[in-house]
């Protein structure tokens, strides 16, 4: 990514499209701006090697770095590129974009989003090179708040920290490694989902750590991390009149000028640092769904029954919730890792004398209205006494809270890997099988929780030492 202040002309904005006028780090018109064309005549349009020969490339990479901060991977990456430049050029642009897409904006490859797949987006681990020296414990806390700002829906990072000793491309106990460079194009860059592990990088150029407000190292990190998350700029869509990049990509929300994905100096609204809008948290929710709440888990729910995948697809979070409220319940469906409606109900006799042996509904009620403050077990995994007893810090800041106790550990006791059971120990679970470590990563807890529910007891694996 690379900030300026100003709006691009048609020059600039097809030298954009090669990656030099993307949010400079120099002023509108130096090495930017090119004498207008004469009224009613159209400006040259670049053979492929001008235009390659414009384009910014890594010098310790070779990778082309294209609209501020994205790398396109290889020349042929390059020529589809410029297929689109030469559209642009042309003025086809208009024909190709109005009709298709009313639009946040996520990359689209071969016809299918550009993103990571449900046993992958709740465990995406980083490491933060040691590398980058005084600036270490900056980068840390930037990534660390920019990440915060995402999970605010279905996704997690991960900050490997044991692994930023060794942290650079060829480390494959990370999804991506955070690195320092100097003297680029940009003042950091990323990747999207689709790309090999090689090139998963976020990359913070040393012109970052100076004054480039009213941007923070935080901000420009939520951008990136955007990116990393498969999301387009924002300002590649019609509306913004300019910075026209490619037509690969899926509308899932309206236009959005001040989006933390939208460069301010392409017709952005966005005069403050690069945070989030409502319009951003809507198009990642529609994208990697909500958050599980008390009693159900919306992408649990929907991805581990196939029968609402094929009924409503893998992304219809609204009518899997609402499947859940009207059907799932009652057919005592499980909806959570933390809820199971079937072990809440058989394993509390007074509930059953009071509700029957299948009124799951009732049963559920009564979870949400008395049982969460009663400290009642909720499943095989889940017992949230348990889970006060044997984490120390959790016991000192929650007391006997076990509301406070459940919200911790579906929101980030999981994601840890700590144990919440006698009966199941996921760390365990995890590290006692290879395959599972081979599949999902050496850390991924919710996905080996997933397994286990679902496959693994039923295959008769140790859920405990």
């Amino acid at each position: 990514m690379k900030l300026s202040s100003c709006t691009p002309t048609r020059r600039a904005r097809l030298l954009w499209v090669a990656g030099l006028a993307s949010l400079g780090l120099v002023g509108c018109g130096e090495a930017l701006e090119a004498p207008a064309a004469e009224s009613g005549t159209h400006e040259p349009v670049l053979s492929f090697e001008e235009f390659r020969a414009q384009a910014w490339r890594e010098p310790d990479t070779g990778i082309y770095v294209v609209d501020g901060d994205t790398p396109v991977l290889g020349e042929e990456g390059l020529r589809e590129l410029y297929q689109d430049y030469v559209r642009d050029a042309r003025g086809e642009e208009a024909l190709e974009l109005g009709t298709q897409r009313a639009p946040l904006i996520v990359n689209v490859v071969n016809g299918a989003d550009d993103r990571w797949g449900y046993p992958r987006q709740r465990n995406i681990p980083y490491c933060v090179s040691t590398a980058f020296g005084s600036n270490y414990n900056t980068v840390v806390q930037a990534m660390a708040q920019a990440a915060a700002a995402w999970q605010q829906v279905n996704v997690r990072f991960q900050h490997r920290s044991d692994q930023d000793g060794a942290c650079n491309a060829s480390n494959a106990n990370v999804i991506f490694d955070v690195r320092p460079v100097s003297g680029q194009s940009y003042l950091a860059r990323a990747f999207f989902p689709s790309y090999p592990r090689a090139s998963r990088n976020v990359l913070i150029d040393s012109s970052s750590f100076g004054n480039n407000a009213p941007w923070t190292l935080t901000g420009i990190l939520r951008h990136e991390l955007g990116h990393t998350l498969g999301f387009r700029h924002e300002h590649t869509r019609p509306e913004s009149r300019t910075c026209f990049e490619n037509n690969s990509w899926r509308a899932l929300t309206a236009y959005d000028a001040a989006s933390v994905m939208h460069y301010p100096q392409c017709n952005g609204s966005n005069r403050g640092d690069l945070v989030l809008t409502g319009s951003d948290v809507s198009g990642a929710y529609a994208l990697y769904g909500p958050l599980a709440e008390r009693d159900v888990d919306t992408a649990f729910y929907l991805l581990n029954h196939g029968d609402l995948v094929n009924a409503y697809g893998s992304t219809n979070w609204d009518a899997a919730r609402n499947h859940w409220l009207n059907w799932g319940i009652s057919e005592g469906r499980r909806g959570s890792a933390h809820f199971d409606v079937r072990y809440y109900l058989a394993n509390h006799g007074d509930l059953v004398a009071a509700y029957g042996a299948s009124n799951w509904a009732a049963a559920r009620n009564h979870f949400l209205n008395w049982g969460i403050n009663e400290g009642r077990r909720t499943s095989l995994e889940f017992d949230v006494k348990y889970y006060l007893a044997n984490n120390a810090d959790l016991a000192a800041a929650f007391g006997n809270n076990y509301a406070a106790a459940l919200d911790h550990w579906r929101t980030q006791g999981l994601f840890e890997g700590r144990r919440a059971s006698a009966d199941f120990d996921v760390q365990y679970y995890l590290a006692s099988n290879p395959d599972l470590q081979a599949a999902f990563g050496a850390t991924n807890y919710p996905a080996a929780m997933d397994h286990w529910i679902f496959t693994g007891r039923a295959q008769g694996r140790r859920g405990v030492p």
